[in-house]
């Protein structure tokens, strides 16, 4: 059983690196609830571990998480392509898995060498890297060029980042 996680973890990195696609990760509805609830229970431990997080970071990072898995399945159906939705939310919320924990070491070793500014700046670029990485996904979903993939992508960051400037008010101070 360790095994198979860490395979499946492997399997997520290497998506993360552009080696490998959602193609890669078995077609598994009992897998696919076993990466939700542990996407959940990490985002939870970000919020409680992460200074910069406020308590409602987990609400809106739910409902932006939502929206993008919503606009995402609007355009793997769009393509025909409804039979690898679920290996495609997987994926993505798998290498949301990898990259929230590499953004908690960061915030919790960085912070001995660098001020909260300099933090933020340096784990910026994780979650930068974490739009090539979701148009790589969408893109190998939907059997389509790689740029195809990557304009989804940024639209999805696009509503996203809309959506945070309204809920930010409504919810009260993120950070």
């Amino acid at each position: 059983m360790i095994r198979n996680v860490l395979t499946l973890f492997k399997t997520f990195v290497d998506i993360i690196l552009l080696r490998k696609g959602p193609d890669d990760i078995p077609h598994s509805p009992v897998l696919f609830v076993l990466v939700v609830a542990l996407w959940f229970l990490v985002g939870v431990f970000a919020v409680m571990v992460i200074e910069f997080y406020a308590s409602n970071s987990l609400l809106i990072d739910l409902i932006l998480a939502f929206v993008g898995l919503g606009i995402y399945a609007i355009v793997v159906s769009a393509f025909g392509k409804t039979d690898r939705l679920m290996r495609c939310f997987t994926a993505i919320l798998g290498c949301s898995i990898v990259f929230t924990i590499v953004q908690i070491a960061g915030s919790l070793v960085f912070p001995m060498l660098l001020t909260e500014l300099e933090v933020e700046w340096a784990l910026l670029p994780v979650w930068l890297w974490s739009i090539p990485v979701e148009g790589h996904i969408i893109a190998r979903t939907i059997e389509r060029r790689w740029l195809l993939g990557f304009i989804a992508a940024f639209a999805v960051l696009f509503v996203q980042l809309n959506l945070l400037a309204v809920l930010k008010p409504m919810l009260g101070p993120v950070a």
